[in-house]
């Protein structure tokens, strides 16, 4: 920053200098600090876009899955509001492998939500503003890790996939509508005032939200999801079982073993939800309160079976000695 030399001369003579030389330190280090949004940098990528309660920009030719997408996450954000009592302002982009691979640090395929930047670490920023990043196409990791599972399943598991009303194939399109749902119920937890704190907590909050919208559908999507989670945790080997472990875990890692990790935190997502529905979050805020990066995954537990009995030694099954390593 260049300094006018005679301004900075009469500073010294005026003996206010340390406080001229702290508005420099400020505005020096809050413009060095302050990134771009996500939802800007992908406003700028100039693509198609449908209005609505979700704004969707798409990548060319992806316009009928953006839409399938959007529909999808403004019937739940609707649920979300009126339980919730929150309003969430959700930019929404289906993208291209080629788009994402521009704008985005993970994978393509790879569905996420950003608060911030769309790189991690790409600056500070004085409140959240929610991006949705999914694949434009049914593709990526998750499809494929999904279509891979098909000969080590039982038949007696994709008879209950045929009984919900979907083939083989079609439940990796159900699983990625999932991810969908679970990437807005982030966003959702987060303005309801709940903190991230560790993977295993955002993710858990997430399912049971995804899980929510799901089981008030008059078609009872939560039937099919259901039916493909449960095929999830019965073929997916992963690379551990231990919430400990996975608070340190990314899913670039083994996207299986991600999608284990969601598989089984659902369902029991599900069990809770099933029982006690929107009370049950109410609850969770009440004593959740800390501020982020405060609480560790047993704290976290151990404060959940209090809430609900019965998650402690839920979590202690889904143990290391339970799953042997690939």
């Amino acid at each position: 920053m260049m300094i006018n030399r005679l301004f900075f001369t009469k500073t010294l003579s005026c003996k206010c200098y340390p406080f001229i030389f702290l508005l420099l330190f400020i505005f020096s280090f809050s413009g060095l600090a302050q990134g771009k949004y996500c939802v800007d940098e992908i406003k700028e990528l100039n693509l198609r876009y449908l209005p609505g309660k979700v704004l969707t920009y798409y990548s060319t030719g992806q316009e009928k899955r953006a839409n399938e997408l959007k529909s999808l996450l403004e019937r739940a954000a609707k649920l979300f509001e009126d339980s919730l009592k929150v309003e969430v302002d959700l930019v929404l982009a289906a993208l291209d492998a080629k788009t994402w691979s521009g704008l985005m640090d993970r994978p393509y395929g790879l569905p996420t939500m950003r608060s911030g930047a769309c790189k991690r670490g790409a600056g500070s920023f004085p409140e959240p503003r929610y991006a949705a990043i999914m694949p434009g196409a049914v593709d990526g990791p998750i499809y494929t890790s999904w279509i891979e599972l098909k000969d080590s399943l039982s038949a007696s598991t994709i008879q209950k996939l045929k009984e919900t009303g979907i083939g083989f194939e079609q439940g990796g399109k159900v699983l990625i509508d999932f991810v969908a749902l679970h990437e807005l119920g982030h966003a959702y937890a987060h303005k309801f005032g709940l903190n991230f704190y560790v993977q295993f907590f955002a993710e858990f909050i997430a399912d049971y939200l995804a899980y929510a919208f799901l089981r008030s559908t008059d078609e009872r999507l939560d039937k099919k999801v259901i039916a493909v989670l449960t095929a999830n945790v019965e073929g997916i080997i992963p690379v551990h079982s231990s919430f400990n472990k996975y608070e340190n875990f990314r899913s670039s890692e083994h996207p299986p073993t991600e999608t284990w990790y969601n598989s089984v935190i659902t369902l029991k997502a599900a069990e809770i939800y099933d029982q006690r529905g929107f009370e049950f979050l109410y609850a969770v805020q009440k004593v959740f309160t800390e501020k982020e990066g405060q609480l560790k995954t047993d704290t976290i537990i151990a404060r959940l079976d209090k809430i609900h009995p019965g998650i402690l030694i839920w979590s202690e099954k889904i143990s290391e000695s339970l799953r042997k390593p690939k």
